[in-house]
């Protein structure tokens, strides 16, 4: 099914939408996280189509998320651009809130570490330019012009 394009809304939401919005584009972002770069792990870790998977890669590719490379191989190998690393921030924040509200009995798993201790990570905060701390009830959307 072809989705209403957000390319040009003036919301970074939407825009943002257009380029993560399909569930298996961050699912595949998680993976290359874990250091996933071959079309057949992506697969097998996620259990996609392969026509899907082609999809979702190719468009993660043009969107600049990933990179494509050979690495002495004659298969491509998908890596993370910077742009995709930082989402980073969304993954966290999207597990922190799944986990808060998904999961009525127990942790997921994977838990979310610091690499150098292994220690869980922290909530997320959000902070005002001043740097103090916000709460969800202190942010506001405020419309330019036109849609939000």
């Amino acid at each position: 099914m072809k989705h209403k394009s957000f390319a040009k809304e003036t919301c970074a939401i939407a825009r943002s939408l257009n380029v993560v919005g399909e569930w298996w584009n961050l699912l595949i972002v998680r993976e290359a996280f874990s250091g996933i770069t071959k079309f057949a792990d992506f697969q097998k870790r996620l259990g996609i189509a392969r026509n899907i998977l082609t999809v979702r890669l190719r468009q993660l590719v043009d969107d600049g998320i990933l990179q494509t490379g050979k690495n002495g191989g004659e298969r491509f190998e998908y890596t993370l651009t910077d742009k995709g690393r930082d989402l980073i921030y969304t993954l966290v924040a999207m597990s922190q809130w799944g986990s808060k509200w998904l999961f009525t009995s127990g942790k997921p798993s994977p838990r979310l570490v610091d690499k150098q201790d292994l220690l869980e990570l922290s909530s997320l905060q959000l902070r005002s330019r001043n740097g103090r701390i916000l709460g969800n009830n202190d942010v506001e959307f405020l419309k330019t012009h036109g849609k939000h």
